[in-house]
């Protein structure tokens, strides 16, 4: 952007990759109460924790204010009734994008109304693949027994352990199945979301293709860039103003099928 022609805070830009987007923690509780209140959940909040409950009491969100830096901070846990044990779960760690957090939690209220049991058990998943429509900015990775695709700037990955494998544990827990991640050489880690094993893959599908999509991200100038990432991230106004040319759409090409890499979830 020129200097003659500064952006508004409140004005939109592109921006770009989407997984260096990094959202606070504090979007991220922002976000948990608004859903709670958009899909009727029950919400408590403390000084410290911010719980909400769907109306089944069998999905819980927990959003930990005390947590720091890379620490885990959100998690979504399933389970078969209320004093069960977690049936699967998902963690937020980090500055994770809220509209990826958005995508999955979303794709939790929708997975709960149209089959509780899907969604908590996992009924179905077992034969199912993920299925993952990547372009030329990522490529495949494998090695020490783990599957994954890597962006080719270097700075975002998925990993998956599959089940039975002799790999290292992904984040040091035997229970993850899947991590996925941002880090750059100025912020170092940056965000990362886990699932474990018995997580639906519809669930995880969610979380990694909105990771994965090339289409830039929509935000207020004044919440477009993270300090430490302004110049790994590209950000553009969504209007043109007078004296630039005008362009079309944002820039990137759309997402296209192309050759999907569809490893198994199990």
């Amino acid at each position: 952007m020129s200097a003659q022609q500064p952006l508004a805070p409140d004005e939109p830009v592109y921006l770009s990759p989407r997984y260096l987007a990094a959202s606070p923690p504090t979007e991220h509780r922002q976000h948990l109460e608004s859903f709670a209140r958009t899909h009727a959940w029950s919400l408590a909040s403390d000084t410290y924790v911010s719980t909400a409950t769907s109306p089944c009491e069998r999905i819980i969100i927990r959003h930990d204010r005390t947590a720091e830096g890379l620490g885990l901070h959100l998690t979504i846990t399933a389970r078969t009734g209320p004093d069960a044990p977690a049936r699967w779960q998902a963690d937020v760690a980090g500055a994770a994008p809220v509209e990826i957090l958005a995508a999955l939690t979303a794709a939790v209220a929708r997975g709960l109304e149209a089959d509780a049991d899907h969604l908590v058990y996992g009924i179905g998943t077992e034969p199912e693949m993920l299925e993952l429509y990547v372009d030329e900015r990522w490529e495949l990775s494998q090695g020490l027994g783990l599957v994954g695709i890597q962006a080719v700037d270097g700075l975002a990955a998925m990993i998956g352990r599959p089940s039975g494998t002799d790999a290292p544990p992904l984040q040091e827990d035997d229970s993850i199945a899947w991590h996925v991640f941002a880090a750059t050489p100025a912020a170092g880690p940056l965000w990362g979301i886990s699932f474990t094993y018995e997580a639906p893959t519809f669930i995880v599908n969610t979380v990694l293709n909105e990771t994965l999509a090339p289409e830039p991200l929509v935000r207020p100038a004044a919440l477009a860039q993270h300090p430490e990432l302004a110049r790994l991230v590209t950000a553009r106004r969504v209007r043109p103003t007078a004296g630039e040319p005008p362009r079309s759409g944002p820039g990137l090409p759309p997402r296209a099928p192309g050759s999907p890499h569809q490893p198994r979830t199990r």
